[in-house]
């Protein structure tokens, strides 16, 4: 798709994570490059949320180093090598970098779709209200809902508030962005609205690390598709390839039931 740069944007270097004896990330590791679109498919449990919640630090991880824009993201190592949690503040700021956008919106029932959008840069940014509220208006047009700024959540579709959600992580001018599952919440009649806009964003340049069941998207879009089994990164390539030619048997095996 779109040309991308050799800056390493994210850089996940065999990360490990366990809930209690349950080990559900078994040494990950994976570059992402600036203007890259990564797609993460696998089976259902094959760690792929985890992971992604992992960059963004919304989940601890045991071992392995992350780093984003060059830096370490959310931990300091001590002189015996152990990791020690960064302050939340310095977290805070480093998530600025990467946009999320979650299965679920989470968008604030109790603000219109503007407010949510501006919210987060004149709290954390210390954008002025005025200027925010221009970005607002221009990020809602840019994902197809300019008539929507007065409206709740509420009286939103799925699709619409999934859309406002991606302007939201937008308004933050992120590096890149994470989409945990997007549209497995969605209808199916508004999946395609939030895919388009995302395909927009991939046109335009945008470093986008994509968790997904939507195997026409991950074709269509992704430069490279990476597949995760039971915690573990088994095959990646470009999609032509992961498609047509899958190397791994449990890559053919996890195709052969979605495709």
């Amino acid at each position: 798709m779109a040309h991308h740069s050799d800056e390493l944007i994210i850089e996940a270097l065999d990360i490990h994570k366990s809930f209690g004896a349950l080990q559900i990330l078994k040494g990950i590791s994976l570059q992402v490059r600036r203007g890259e679109v990564v797609v993460l498919i696998g089976a259902s449990g094959s760690g792929k949320t985890t992971f992604i919640r992992c960059i963004n630090l919304l989940e601890d991880i045991q071992g392995g180093r992350i780093r984003v824009n060059g830096r370490a993201m959310g931990y300091r190592e001590r002189s015996d090598g152990s990791l020690v949690r960064d302050s939340e503040r310095n977290i805070a700021r480093q998530r600025r970098d990467i946009g999320m956008v979650f299965q679920r919106f989470n968008l604030f029932p109790h603000m219109t779709a503007l407010e949510n959008i501006i919210e987060a840069p004149i709290q954390v940014l210390g954008t002025p209200r005025a200027e925010a509220l221009e970005q607002g208006r221009g990020l809602l047009a840019r994902v197809g809902l300019a008539d929507k700024a007065s409206h709740y959540p509420s009286m939103l579709s799925g699709g619409q508030q999934q859309r406002v959600a991606i302007a939201r992580a937008l308004a933050m001018k992120p590096q890149a962005l994470l989409f945990d599952e997007p549209t497995s919440a969605l209808d199916p009649e508004t999946v395609g609205e939030v895919l388009q806009v995302m395909k927009e964003l991939a046109e335009e340049g945008m470093t986008m690390v994509v968790v997904t069941h939507e195997m026409g998207f991950a074709r269509e879009v992704a430069d490279r598709v990476v597949v995760l089994d039971q915690g573990e990164l088994i095959e990646q390539g470009p999609p032509e390839q992961i498609f047509s030619h899958p190397s791994h048997p449990r890559t053919r095996a996890f195709l052969s039931r979605v495709l």
